[in-house]
């Protein structure tokens, strides 16, 4: 019998079986990309849609990252509330490192970069202005 941890499963799919330890190193974005960026939420689909293994699935990334998988599908999805009008989970903080690691990007880590970077600038303008 098969489980998602065999080794098996992990080379079926193009992962090792020390995926979670020391995969690829993941890969920046470019600007142009990242700026088109205008949410936290849409940086994590960005990062899902250019993950490093296009085979990967969500279910796998849950597993690799130690992440419930329900979640995920929450965390990657680009609408911000479900069809009843809930509202969807957000990516935890800590666990953004290590999902950056499996998907083999820094889109998000880019983004709040960005975002930090303007939301300083606009502050040493005001400070300027003032």
């Amino acid at each position: 019998m098969h489980t998602n941890n065999s080794p098996e499963t992990r080379f079926s799919i193009g992962f090792h079986a020390d995926a979670k330890k020391s995969p690829a190193p993941a890969a920046f974005l470019s600007d142009a990309v990242i700026g088109q960026c205008d949410s936290f939420r849409a940086a994590c689909v960005l990062a899902w849609e250019h993950r490093a293994s296009k085979g990967m699935t969500r279910r796998t990334l849950a597993e690799l990252c130690e992440l419930y998988a329900p979640h995920v599908s929450d965390f990657f999805n680009p609408q911000a509330t479900d069809a009843k009008g809930t509202r969807r989970r957000d990516l935890p903080a800590e666990k953004i490192a290590d999902v950056e690691r499996v998907l083999g990007n820094r889109a998000i880590s880019q983004y709040l970069a960005r975002r930090g970077m303007l939301t300083l600038m606009e502050e040493v303008i005001a400070a300027r202005t003032a």
